[in-house]
């Protein structure tokens, strides 16, 4: 049976850090998770609805501000009882060695992933800085991108099944890797030297525990260098399987509904009157689909409403703007009389 995860959303990660090569203990993957998804929420322009969170930008920096319970608290509570401050600690003081570099040929920049780390007990949060340029990496889909859901990494009980989920993730084809490529990818280049045991300690366990919880997994046979099963291993083929039962109900459907046009969806006399009345484009339309449809199914005659809004919006600075942000704040209104 599909699941409905609260608080679940579809974030996007860049592919640069999809194949990064690197070695993540649990907690370092988890703060890394919450920079990516404050990353998204920049490009999409998203007011942090958590005022706890923080981010500033800096001249040369991002500084980001948030709880604890951000890192952890997607964590079960068997294991929330055994991870304190001196874990998360640990995760930063280890983010904080990681060196990061970049070299596109004409400029090498390198620097630690994390720095300037201050955790404050008494209010439990905590506070670093970001290389403004490795944010920028962060937000750089140049090379593609990978789309997974948020709390369903954040669940998983080891780094190597949290890379995998990556890789794998809206994956329709089969990925290759060498035994080299495999090693350098999950960070053990020192360790596993038989390819036997490279699959025993890493991708077998990882595939059982993407089985069992994730929508994303794969199937894996081992290429070798001859016919015989003596020859050699030299690579994996990694081959997508995906499992619907285990994906997000609530966020399965909002995938469906945005393959939809808005056209197609709102009423007609809705659409009519966005794009003929107040010059909304196509494209805007679209773009502020899921408001819109929120609002068509919420609020009493709403084209109506939104006849309502033409004296307010003559003063506005952004009309659209202030359009959407109306409906947006009728809808909480709604929702907020209808939970009490």
């Amino acid at each position: 049976m599909a699941r409905t995860i609260k608080g679940n959303k579809n974030v996007i990660q860049s592919y640069i850090l999809t194949t990064a090569k690197y070695q993540f203990t649990i907690n370092e993957k988890r703060i890394l998770y919450r920079l990516i998804e404050r990353a998204q929420e920049e490009i999409e322009g998203v007011k942090i609805k958590d005022h706890l969170c923080k981010m500033q930008k800096n001249l040369w920096s991002v500084t980001m501000e948030m709880p604890i319970t951000a890192i952890l608290g997607a964590i079960s509570t068997e294991e929330q009882r055994n991870t304190n401050y001196e874990e998360v600690k640990k995760a930063a003081r280890s983010l904080g060695k990681k060196f990061v570099e970049w070299d596109d040929g004409k400029t090498w920049q390198g620097t630690a992933l994390i720095y300037n780390v201050k955790i404050t007990k008494g209010n439990g949060m905590m506070r670093f800085d970001v290389s403004d340029w490795v944010w920028g990496m962060m937000l750089d889909f140049s090379k593609g991108f990978r789309k997974y859901e948020l709390v369903t990494a954040m669940k998983f009980k080891s780094p190597y099944t949290m890379r995998f989920y990556e890789l794998m993730s809206g994956q329709t084809r089969p990925y290759f890797m060498t035994v080299d490529e495999v090693r350098e990818m999950f960070g053990v280049q020192d360790k596993y030297k038989q390819p036997a045991m490279l699959r025993k300690r890493i991708i077998d366990p990882a595939q059982k525990e993407l089985d069992e919880s994730s929508p994303y997994s794969f199937a894996v046979t081992e290429e070798r260098d001859g016919d015989k099963k003596t020859s050699k291993i030299v690579g994996f083929n990694f081959y997508p399987v995906f499992h619907e039962e285990n994906q997000d109900k609530a966020l399965q459907k909002v995938e469906q509904q945005a393959k939809v046009t808005a056209s197609l969806q709102l009423d007609g006399r809705v659409y009519d009157y966005l794009k003929y009345t107040w010059g909304f484009r196509s494209d805007e339309i679209n773009k502020n689909k899921s408001t819109l449809i929120d609002g068509q199914a919420l609020i009493p005659d709403f084209v109506g409403f939104l006849a309502e809004l033409v004296g307010g919006a003559r003063t506005a600075n952004n009309p659209k703007g202030y359009v959407i942000g109306s409906i947006k704040r009728k809808i909480e209104e709604i929702n907020e009389t209808k939970g009490k």
